[in-house]
């Protein structure tokens, strides 16, 4: 008998197209995963970028607004007797503490609101102030009043929609945002 030496069979070649799939399907996954974390990212930094924006937006309207007031409170200081100072209270007993006053300048036309304590509006709504003159049957719209959210202060110009010669008090209402002729809201502040 003859004997064959035992042969062993040849050794299995790396078969590279075999893991072809199975590399592109990682890559793909690897390059969604990076996609899906590049898309979240940015969403964050839009949200981030959006509240700055807002936030800068309203320290910009209250530097404006203190100009303003500064302005108006520098016409005073040349003619004190013109100025008139209305303390602001709420009208019904167990309101927050709100420490309000309205400086006025008949002759100018033109006053100061300024306040603390202030409670944010509700969403869709805003602070009104108006002015009574015995001479008109409604109170006449003198402003619209910003608070800051986080303090409750407010400082605003007080331009009336018409002219007061004798404004006799003031008052701030919680209004619809879109506006009112009349205060149609709770009256949340009032001058005695």
């Amino acid at each position: 008998m003859s004997s064959e030496p035992d042969v062993e069979p040849p050794p299995r070649l790396f078969r590279f197209s075999a893991w072809v799939p199975w590399t592109a399907l990682v890559a793909a996954v690897l390059a969604l995963a990076w996609v899906t974390l590049q898309g979240m990212m940015l969403r964050t930094e839009l949200v981030t970028l959006s509240t700055e924006l807002r936030l800068a937006q309203l320290s910009l309207k209250d530097a404006q607004q203190r100009r303003e007031a500064d302005r108006i409170l520098g016409q005073y200081r040349r003619d004190p007797a013109a100025l008139k100072v209305f303390l602001l209270a709420a009208p019904h007993a167990g309101s927050p503490p709100v420490l309000a006053a309205v400086t006025w300048n008949s002759g100018t036309q033109e006053g100061v609101f300024v306040a603390q304590n202030l409670p944010p509006p509700a969403s869709g709504q805003v602070y009104r102030l108006w002015a009574v003159d015995p001479q008109y049957p409604h109170p006449v719209v003198a402003g619209v009043i910003g608070a800051d959210p986080q303090t409750g202060a407010a400082h605003s110009a007080v331009k009336p929609s018409q002219p007061l010669p004798a404004a006799v008090k003031f008052l701030v209402s919680l209004e619809r945002q879109d506006g009112e002729s009349a205060p149609a809201g709770p009256i949340v502040l009032a001058s005695p």
